[in-house]
């Protein structure tokens, strides 16, 4: 797995994320010189952390959040882009009707699966030990990350003219 490091998915990453990436990219591509570990989830943990951080610059810049909101330790994107969200829930933190509207169901969706996939259902620990990652699955969620990204900022630049 190689890292493009001139993607436009990679540079409207902060220099933080950026390293984040890095980090889980170095990890894949050493995977040789790893033991042959049950789980593999900390190879998804970096990227998991810099697609969060994106989800955030990306609600930033479209001014879905303040920078208090950004900046702050309480806003939640699995709170925010869950669509399961009942309606007497819903506050000025869920996001998700602002995300489907602005770049349609399909990409607001992917958003979503990719959060539950890539960090919600890597993170916890499930009692049934069924929540393991092989090296193959750890590298198809990292890359269900990246794919995530490229499309939105694709949305962004390219795509629907969403100026950021």
């Amino acid at each position: 797995m190689e890292l493009q490091n001139k993607a436009p998915w990679y540079e409207y990453l902060d220099k933080c994320q950026q390293e984040l990436v890095f980090i889980s990219f170095s990890l894949v591509n050493k995977s040789e010189n790893l033991p042959d570990f049950k789980d593999f989830s900390f190879m998804v943990f970096p990227m998991a952390k810099a697609y969060e951080g994106f989800l955030k610059k990306v609600f930033y810049d479209l001014q879905l959040i303040d920078r208090e909101t950004y900046e702050g330790r309480h806003f939640r994107i699995g709170r925010a882009l869950n669509p399961d969200v009942g309606p007497h829930q819903r506050d000025d933190n869920w996001l998700y009707d602002n995300v489907e509207s602005r770049f349609g169901k399909q990409l607001a969706r992917q958003l979503w699966e990719t959060w539950l996939s890539c960090r919600n259902r890597v993170f916890h620990y499930f009692s049934d030990c069924e929540q393991f990652l092989s090296f193959n699955e750890a590298c198809v969620r990292i890359e269900m990350m990246q794919q995530a990204m490229e499309s939105i900022v694709y949305e962004l630049t390219e795509g629907r003219k969403y100026a950021v």
